[in-house]
């Protein structure tokens, strides 16, 4: 458990380090949000507590790096883990456009919680002129990066495994 909660902090601060390096130097309508697609990919294939804790996690890393108040990015990331891992046993996320379908809803759910908490409390100015196009520009963007964040996150999760059954030594025995 301790190396998996290690795992995800690791995959976290990488994702967070990468976009704020790279990503958003790049000349697209909106940069690829990694963590969200984490907490989406977490959601959907391990469930609902994993999403939520997660998505709060990767929220709370959103609000540090951004810049933005305290608890706006944790909120809406929170409600969207919740919701990827709630659709956990109705959504087979092999298929080939699963990920990317979760990542417009992720993406989509994302924004209006956190435009309605912006509007709601009035933390801070929001820009609603260009708020559907960046929306459209950022589910677009997400959704073609879905499946590589998904890939990724598998991989991460093989590390945590056991090369051998649980009980090792009944298994060396046996051998």
């Amino acid at each position: 458990m301790l190396m998996r909660i290690a795992l995800y902090g690791l995959l976290l601060t990488a994702a967070a380090a990468v976009e704020g390096a790279w990503l958003w130097r790049l000349p697209l309508p909106a940069p690829p949000d990694v963590l969200l697609l984490i907490v989406v990919a977490a959601g959907v294939r391990r469930g609902l507590e994993t999403g939520a804790v997660l998505g709060a996690a990767a929220g709370y890393v959103r609000d540090l790096t951004s810049g933005s108040p305290l608890g706006v990015f944790t909120f809406a990331y929170l409600i969207t883990g919740v919701a990827a891992g709630s659709v956990m046993s109705v959504v087979d996320f092999n298929q080939r456009l699963a990920p990317a379908l979760m990542a417009i809803a992720a993406t989509t759910l994302m924004y209006l919680v956190g435009g309605a908490l912006v509007a709601t409390t009035g933390l801070t100015s929001a820009p609603w002129v260009n708020f559907l196009p960046d929306l459209l520009g950022a589910a677009a963007i997400n959704a073609l990066a879905a499946r590589v964040v998904d890939a990724l996150y598998c991989r991460v999760e093989q590390w945590d495994r056991r090369p051998f059954p649980a009980k090792a030594i009944a298994y060396r025995i046996e051998r």
